[in-house]
């Protein structure tokens, strides 16, 4: 589908810490009946930090994994194919 570039009818404002944004090397998700659960964390040698644990309706988690897939496969028609590297 042709992407759209219609102007969202509203706007998200962020604060300085958040706009900046934070490297994550691990994710989990879970889910269960009624969200799905996004965790973000950083791991080094034997520590780890949860950085964010984003909650997501199904309906939301359902058009995020599309729209990861289709820039997923952007990403890669435009720089290669992304080499997945192992899982912990």
């Amino acid at each position: 589908s042709e992407p759209r570039n219609e102007k969202p009818p509203f706007t998200i404002k962020a604060d300085d810490e958040v706009a900046k944004g934070r490297f994550a090397n691990v994710a989990q998700v879970g889910s269960n009946h009624d969200a799905f659960v996004l965790d973000f964390g950083f791991v080094q040698g034997s520590a780890g930090w949860l950085l964010a644990r984003i909650l997501l309706s199904p309906s939301h988690a359902k058009r995020f994994h599309a729209v990861l897939g289709d820039t997923l496969a952007r990403h890669e028609e435009r720089f290669g194919r992304i080499d997945p590297g192992p899982t912990l």
